[in-house]
């Protein structure tokens, strides 16, 4: 297989997850749904690598499951086997080798070996069979989970194993397709889920800790790997919960490495002890488990969310995927929700949502669960089947024609709708839109009567993007024209790098909330968040590191933004650190030292309203970094005549959405305005840093 072709799709970008978990009483999941989650997002990997995992709590019996070369090293493997943990039965291949890959045996423990033993078992074989080349992998060894992984596309994994035919229905269906990074594809044991003890995980992302993880691991006694980044998520799951005996939520507190002063951070005793299985770089994670009396599904995300994640509920099942698309392929009318960064998901068979991921949850799905879409108008366009260049060469074709109105029904996930429609065109969408919608934009008005996924009118010049759900991350990417009017809620870094000129000023706005780095390197544009249902004040309505390396436009925020969530400040421990040791040198006196440090958020303004220049100067060091801009924090009221344009903009959002009264009644509150601050003194701004 080394020496065919790479096969490149154009539309490629990573691996893609999916998890579904019955709830009390909901039928089992067959092997089917596993399927048709992943399948539909086959783009988002590659031939070399795919494959599901299972977890039923009924389960009898142990099955270990291992790649091995040959016949005859699989009974190699049993006798190895045997010789560690007791009678030890080979049942048969799974499927028959081609020659060019390796082929999955099971073998059954005739007695229920020490779960210790086990481990150290499984991982002084595996040890033995992979030098001086490898010959064997045990890859799953659970009472409850299974896995069924292998080379080539979900649905060519899914036939290999005969899943249909030969697997019963679960309380837990996990699924993955592959996108090689760390390691090649060419061989079966590459591929996910990774399974340890009774978990098993599918993994989207680069774990750059995967040194300091398995060192951490090695500590606890496992030190046999295969080489991939992912396959250590599954053993710290495992060994957490199994070795050192932590409930789930610790486990997934000590992985998901959170900010400091998040609520989901350790104790400072474990974070000592732990501090070797945080997980860092960009990740997503949708793991199962059993501990004998339910299942659970565990969702992870890392604190700067780099890997596309969402999670959702219907009346029988819990969902998690890589694409909203995913889910609505099997539960169209699904609540579907984001986690916030750094955050984590967890829901069982017997409990439930334990864990949802979001505050205010039921508010965040409320908008995009209560849209009721009109009769399509116009041209009427099934998108059924279609992908995202026949949908364009439609949508082309029409405009040329001179038609001014297209409706889209049946959309589900296609990408890249719009692009390269250069003629002005009113596009209504009835469905799910996959990544990229609108991008390059400069003359079609689409109005989307659902949710919309991630990099929505990036780098869009004119036209309009109109969104009755809510929108995910990286929304209005270098957005520099037109509108983007969101009634719900958005995710991660959006409006950054907005950027406006003389004649052109973007407008985005998002009706209810709206995660981290809102605006990061905003450079022109408007972004406005109205918080609309979020009006109690006891959730954010932003996230955190608003504005940071802003240089130019306006955010405006309903309500008020506490200080800390704005722009990108040093730890207050480092500044009041600098501060004490200046107050104990003689440098810094007591009364403004004292005041100072009874500030609940010392940011670059407060220092220069207290310190003389040689100290500002000195402590300014701290803010030294490519992040850090000065900027102007105040409320203000919308009734002045610089703010005409939002307020045309913002009574247009009411119109748009039939909420007219909700935005006059916000109109009439105060904003907190976040612009770069216009400096008139020659003030030594910190330098930027490359990269």
């Amino acid at each position: 297989m080394s020496g065919e072709p790479l096969e490149i799709s154009h539309v490629k970008s990573g691996c893609g997850v999916f998890g579904v978990l019955r709830k009390r009483g909901a039928p089992p999941i067959s092997p089917e749904v596993a399927l048709a989650g992943i399948e539909c997002v086959r783009y988002r990997g590659s031939k070399f690598g795919a494959g599901f995992g299972l977890v039923r709590n009924d389960s009898q019996s142990r099955r270990i499951k291992a790649f091995a070369a040959s016949d005859r090293v699989a009974e190699e493997l049993r006798r190895e086997l045997q010789q560690k943990i007791g009678t030890v039965e080979l049942i048969g291949s799974e499927y028959a080798s081609d020659g060019k890959t390796y082929a999955s045996y099971v073998f059954e423990p005739l007695d229920e070996p020490d779960q210790k033993q086990l481990r150290r078992s499984i991982s002084e074989v595996n040890k033995a069979f992979s030098r001086p080349t490898l010959r064997a992998r045990i890859y799953s060894w659970g009472r409850y989970v299974e896995v069924f992984k292998g080379v080539g596309y979900p649905s060519d994994v899914y036939e290999l194993y005969s899943l249909s035919d030969k697997v019963e229905a679960a309380d837990l269906w996990i699924s993955h397709t592959r996108q090689p990074t760390n390691s090649p594809g060419r061989l079966p044991i590459w591929s996910h889920p990774f399974a340890s003890g009774e978990w098993a995980i599918v993994h989207n992302g680069d774990v750059s800790s995967f040194g300091a993880n398995m060192e951490f691991l090695s500590s606890l006694g496992a030190d046999s790997f295969v080489g991939t980044d992912s396959e250590v998520i599954a053993f710290l799951l495992d060994y957490l919960t199994s070795e050192i005996g932590l409930g789930l939520e610790d486990a997934c507190k000590a992985l998901v490495n959170p900010f400091e002063g998040s609520d989901d951070m350790l104790t400072g005793q474990q974070l000592c002890a732990l501090r070797g299985a945080q997980l860092d770089g960009p990740f997503s994670v949708v793991a199962g488990f059993s501990d004998g009396n339910e299942a659970y599904m565990v969702v992870l995300v890392d604190r700067f969310k780099f890997r596309p994640i969402v999670v959702g509920e219907d009346e029988n099942y819990f969902y998690a995927a890589s694409e909203e698309a995913q889910i609505r392929q099997v539960s169209p009318n699904a609540k579907v929700w984001t986690i916030e960064p750094g955050g984590f998901m967890i829901a069982s068979t017997e409990r439930g949502l334990i864990r949802p991921g979001r505050r205010a949850r039921e508010r965040f799905v409320r908008f995009s669960s209560s849209i009721r879409p009109p009769s399509p108008t116009g041209v009427v366009v099934d998108a059924l089947g279609l992908t995202y260049g026949r949908i364009n060469s439609l949508l082309r074709s029409l405009a040329a024609q001179g038609c001014d109105e297209v409706s889209l029904i049946n959309v589900s996930g296609q990408r890249y709708i719009g692009v390269g429609v250069d003629k002005p065109l009113r596009v209504k969408i009835f469905g799910t839109p996959g990544n990229c919608l609108a991008n390059f934009n400069d003359c079609v008005n689409f109005e989307v009567f659902g949710s919309v996924q991630d990099d929505v009118g990036d780098v869009m010049h004119g036209g309009s993007v109109v969104v009755h759900g809510d929108a995910r991350d990286v929304l209005g990417q270098a957005l520099q024209g037109g509108q983007i009017l969101v009634r719900g809620n958005a995710g991660n870094r959006c409006g950054i790098q907005m950027r406006e000129y003389s004649h052109k000023r973007p407008y985005l706005v998002i009706g209810g909330t709206v995660d981290d780095y809102l605006g990061e390197y905003m450079a022109g544009g408007v972004i406005a968040v109205l918080g609309l249902g979020y009006e109690d004040g006891d959730v954010p309505l932003v996230g955190r590191y608003v504005g940071s390396g802003m240089v130019g436009g306006r955010i405006l925020v309903r309500g008020q933004v506490p200080r800390d969530r704005i722009g990108y400040l040093p730890p207050r421990e480092d500044i009041v650190q600098y501060l004490r040791g200046l107050h104990a040198d003689g440098d810094l006196d007591t009364s403004t030292f004292q005041k100072l440090t009874s500030e609940q958020h010392l940011d670059y303004e407060v220092l220069r309203a207290h310190l003389p220049s040689d100290l500002l100067k000195r402590v300014g060091k701290l803010f030294e970094h490519k992040y850090f801009r000065r900027l102007r924090v105040e409320q203000v009221s919308l009734d002045g005549e610089e703010f005409e344009d939002v307020k045309s903009v913002l009574c247009e959002f009411g119109k748009r959405f039939s909420i007219e009264r909700e935005v006059e009644r916000a109109l009439n509150e105060e904003f907190t305005l976040i612009e770069p601050l216009r400096v008139t003194s020659v003030v030594r701004e910190p330098q930027s840093e490359e990269g």
